[in-house]
């Protein structure tokens, strides 16, 4: 089944963004596994919620989605130890690095900052992502991040409990 392929990539691909965090190799390969762990995350979440993968396949956009329908899942206070209200809030907070790091795919980034390929800004200036200080760098090591992946590491370790209907 197609989630499960998803989601067994998006395990893969933060394997590598954990692996990555220990070496020193510039912030943008560590970006680029974030944010393919992300998308695919929330792809496998899409499919297992009965959408199709003509549909779901080429698009990079869904984690902010994603996030949003799985804040109002009823088990997920419980696991983080919170009242609902204060779980909603807690994912709330990390919403707008999601954010950022969902526009980080290339398609996404529209000839922009992208963990991926250098880009000219408009000024006429070439950016190179090895060499670029990615703003969602410094906010992954802040609380909202630390909040972020904790988030995906939850999601990523409960996903057939979380989201994979029964049959």
């Amino acid at each position: 089944m197609w989630h499960y392929a998803f989601w067994e990539q998006a395990q893969s691909d933060w394997k590598a963004y954990r692996a990555i965090q220990s070496l020193s190799l510039d912030d943008c390969h560590a970006l680029h596994y974030l944010q393919m762990t992300t998308e695919k995350l929330a792809k496998a979440m899409l499919l297992a919620r009965g959408a199709d993968i003509a549909e779901v396949r080429h698009s990079h956009k869904g984690f902010l989605r994603f996030l949003q329908l799985a804040a109002r899942h009823p088990a997920l206070p419980r696991q983080f130890n919170m009242p609902v209200r204060q779980f909603l809030e807690y994912v709330r907070s990390t919403l707008p690095l999601a954010g950022a790091i969902e526009h980080l795919a290339p398609t996404l980034a529209q000839d922009g900052p992208n963990p991926e390929y250098p880009w000219q800004e408009s000024s006429g200036a070439i950016q190179i992502p090895a060499s670029y200080q990615f703003s969602a760098s410094t906010q992954l090591k802040q609380p909202n991040g630390r909040k972020l992946l904790r988030l995906t590491k939850a999601f990523l370790e409960q996903f057939e409990i979380l989201f994979v209907k029964r049959k």
